[in-house]
């Protein structure tokens, strides 16, 4: 392991060891948050499939009525894949800002121990 490998490591460590002293939820339920993301996947490519599978049923419907309720399925479907993306974009947003945030809260309070101590050593 080279010299700054090694301090990667260090500082990491030391992250996520600050992290825990500072008592900060740093994320939500874990289950919820996969049960959400596996569900916003599935919901969009089983959408997907029944929509694909109903505009190509609907061109080969004799029935003018089938085909039309075939078409809103498939439109149906379409909705149903634009929710499930917006679900999992969501949760992986989440867990993103929520990394964000933490971050940028140590490192203000990192700055902050700076500022006092530059002002202790001055007076």
């Amino acid at each position: 392991m080279t010299q700054d490998q090694s301090d990667s490591a260090n500082r990491i460590e030391k992250f996520k060891s600050d992290i825990a002293d500072m008592q900060v939820k740093t994320s939500g339920k874990p289950s919820v948050e996969k049960a959400n993301s596996i569900f916003g996947i599935v919901l969009m490519v089983a959408s997907v499939v029944i929509a694909i599978g109903s505009y190509v049923q609907a061109g080969q419907a004799d029935n003018a009525l089938d085909q039309n309720e075939l078409i809103v399925l498939a439109l149906t479907c379409v909705c149903m894949a634009i929710v499930g993306a917006a679900l999992w974009i969501r949760t992986a947003l989440v867990r993103f800002w929520r990394f964000w945030m933490l971050r940028s809260l140590y490192e203000g309070q990192a700055h902050l121990d700076e500022v006092v101590k530059a002002i202790r050593d001055r007076g």
